[in-house]
């Protein structure tokens, strides 16, 4: 008699710890799991309330730039590709760039380069208005120069921000409040060239005194 009521006061004991974890929101971990979701990789952008110049690139990319060059910056990927529906995966296909008549209709490279994310990225432009000029002169490939003068700035902004070019803040363009930085190693050379010049000058002087 005394086993059967330890019994029946276990059960009981481990129906009080089952619905306490389950009120508590379910086994360990399984909120974390549930609160971590697939990103959407083609979800359109959140703006903030008070958008910055960067911010507004960042939509502009979404919308003009993110199908050819990928949703960060990678290019036109295989795996990039895979990420849409099936019959929107074969860039070169009829029905899709090639062999249309409308805007839409385009000659598309087999390559389209990353605009992030390598080391080569972006490197043929030294400042934010080269870029600018040449995205004004033939992006986006189906309509060049289609957008405004503020929007090609503001996409060359976020580029360059992406990039690690651009101090926070900073903004590029006319007017702007600050420039486009440039990367690192073209920094320090022409630092180190400063210094290289200020010691040839002060040799010479040196050795003119003597």
């Amino acid at each position: 008699m005394k086993a059967g009521c330890i019994r029946v006061i276990g059960a009981v004991i481990v129906m009080a710890a089952a619905l306490f974890v389950l009120s508590a929101g379910g086994l360990p971990g399984a909120a974390a799991l549930a609160a971590t979701p697939t990103p959407d990789r083609l979800a359109t952008p959140v703006m903030p309330e008070s958008p910055g110049q960067v911010d507004i690139g960042r939509n502009l990319y979404y919308y003009h730039c993110m199908p050819c060059h990928g949703d960060r910056g990678q290019g036109l990927t295989d795996e990039w590709r895979e990420a849409w529906v099936h019959d929107h995966q074969n860039c070169w296909g009829r029905g899709c760039h090639s062999g249309r008549s409308d805007e839409e209709g385009f000659f598309l490279p087999r390559y389209v380069p990353p605009v992030n994310g390598t080391s080569q990225a972006l490197k043929l432009f030294r400042t934010a208005e080269d870029l600018f000029d040449f995205m004004q002169r033939t992006q986006p490939p189906q309509r060049p120069g289609a957008l405004s003068e503020a929007d090609y700035w503001a996409l060359a902004a976020f580029l360059l921000d992406e990039n690690g070019r651009l101090s926070p803040g900073a903004q590029v363009g006319p007017g702007a409040a600050g420039r486009a930085a440039l990367p690192i190693g073209v920094t320090l050379g022409l630092l180190l060239t400063m210094l290289l010049v200020l010691w040839v000058g002060r040799r010479r002087k040196e050795q003119a005194a003597s």
